[in-house]
């Protein structure tokens, strides 16, 4: 038996055309206490369990300079540091034995306190949650814990010499007296006092500067509701006093930092002036940074990892900021090719400013933002929560849902625009850590070096 290819098996099959993303996410219901306690409910009966976080306006920003790390202390300890109705102990074996969880965490611009629990046991981790956001009590032995545990970290700080960089690169960009670049230090926990933490949690801890976001198997929002204002209905609300943060203020000419280092990588950050939290030019930036840095796909890997052969690592990320963020661009190398790395990278950026992308590279580069964008809720918690930290961070009440139609506005006429607006790759600024002797060209060829030491 023959068996014969005929030509018109090789025609491809008449599919329908595939339109675009309808993205309509379920909205919720938000509620506010009299107190002044923000929440948001989503009901998901898909499984009998319960989600909820509380987002606390404070963050690692906000502490004093002589205080750097208080505020991540605080944080670390409202559940692990004991309350006053549950003993730190106590909460550990309860949790554990329900199966439940009670995690607290800090971040640059916000903190965070989350709460998961089968349905059946609701009532008692709820309390539980309830007494570590209103009421810690900061047990001497577990804040001296603590508090070791952050000198440790600080002390091993330079270990991974690729985050150091990262760090590092930030702090110099800033400014190390602006508190966009600060870092705790031995000095700055070292003294902190349980008092510091009850004075830190009494001023930032209030139900008016907190948004609760909660998701799962209840049984109606009035239920639900008349359950958080039984917990949470008698704290008092009353002024949150916030420091001042500076105006950032940026030197837009070349600077080169570096630290001498002897190993087998050389680590490069690259950073330029960004934009401010809100600028609607985080759209067509978002664009541009996919196609620089997004991926394997993107032109930094394609031509210094896979065309190349300089490094394994090369990405590129923005930073939004209140005041002025940063455009991040790094890669680790070779130290006997670091140069030929790092001027790739930068012409990269320049690059990018002189033609028209062509439309389907622009058309990928929407598409990945758009479907990671999409699949980041796969859970109607991961939503609600997101519509809460929006509202957190002061965006537009339709920012979640027109996000992708805004996303897919961009162009390659507005993808130009912004690379010509904003990138500057002749004054970025350049942090590198490495071996110099081994360089195949002194760091001075891209511009005036200061070395600092590692500490």
């Amino acid at each position: 038996m023959t068996l014969s290819i005929t030509s018109s098996w090789a025609v491809p099959p008449a599919l329908p055309e595939i339109g675009g993303i309808d993205f309509k996410p379920p909205k919720g219901s938000r509620y506010t206490l009299e107190n002044g306690l923000v929440v948001y409910l989503l009901k998901d009966n898909t499984l009998p369990v319960m989600h909820m976080t509380a987002i606390i306006k404070t963050g690692k920003i906000y502490d004093s300079k002589e205080k750097i790390g208080l505020g991540e202390l605080t944080a670390g300890l409202l559940k692990d540091g004991g309350t006053l109705k549950y003993k730190s102990d106590e909460i550990d074996k309860t949790l554990e034995f329900l199966g439940a969880a009670v995690e607290s965490s800090i971040a640059n611009e916000e903190a965070r306190v989350d709460l998961f629990a089968l349905k059946k046991d609701l009532d008692k981790v709820l309390d539980i949650y309830a007494s570590a956001l209103m009421e810690p009590a900061f047990e001497d032995d577990k804040t001296a814990l603590k508090k070791a545990e952050a000198l440790e970290i600080i002390r091993r700080r330079n270990d991974n010499p690729d985050r150091a960089a990262q760090r590092e690169a930030v702090r110099h960009f800033y400014g190390a007296d602006h508190p966009y670049g600060w870092r705790s230090e031995l000095s700055t926990v070292e003294p902190l006092t349980k008092e510091d933490l009850k004075t830190y949690h009494a001023n930032y801890y209030r139900p008016n500067n907190i948004i609760i976001a909660a998701a799962g198997d209840f049984d109606s929002e009035s239920v639900f509701l008349a359950k958080l204002k039984d917990k949470f209905g008698g704290w008092a609300s009353g002024e949150v006093k916030f420091p001042e943060i500076p105006p950032v203020k940026i030197n837009e000419t070349r600077r080169l930092y570096f630290v001498e280092k002897d190993i087998s990588q050389t680590f490069i950050v690259t950073l330029q002036k960004g934009v401010k939290r809100h600028d609607p030019v985080e759209f067509p930036l978002a664009v541009t940074n996919e196609m620089l840095g997004g991926g394997l796909s993107a032109r930094l890997a394609a031509e210094i990892r896979s065309r190349k052969g300089l490094a394994y690592s090369v990405y590129s990320y923005f930073a939004k900021r209140p005041d002025y963020g940063f455009i991040n661009a790094s890669c680790g190398t070779k130290p006997e090719t670091y140069s030929q790395a790092l001027s790739e990278l930068l012409r990269q950026f320049e690059l990018i400013k002189t033609e028209l992308a062509p439309d389907a590279e622009v058309k990928r580069a929407k598409d990945s933002i758009i479907n990671s964008f999409v699949f980041r809720f796969p859970t109607p918690f991961d939503l609600i929560s997101e519509r809460a930290l929006y509202e957190y961070y002061a965006y537009p009440a339709d920012y979640l849902d027109t996000y992708v139609d805004n996303m897919a506005k961009v162009d390659p006429k507005a993808v130009l625009e912004t690379s010509q607006k904003l990138f500057k790759p002749e004054s970025s600024f350049i942090f590198a850590i490495g071996n110099a002797k081994k360089f195949d060209k002194p760091l001075s060829d891209f511009g005036p070096v200061t070395e600092v030491k590692e500490d």
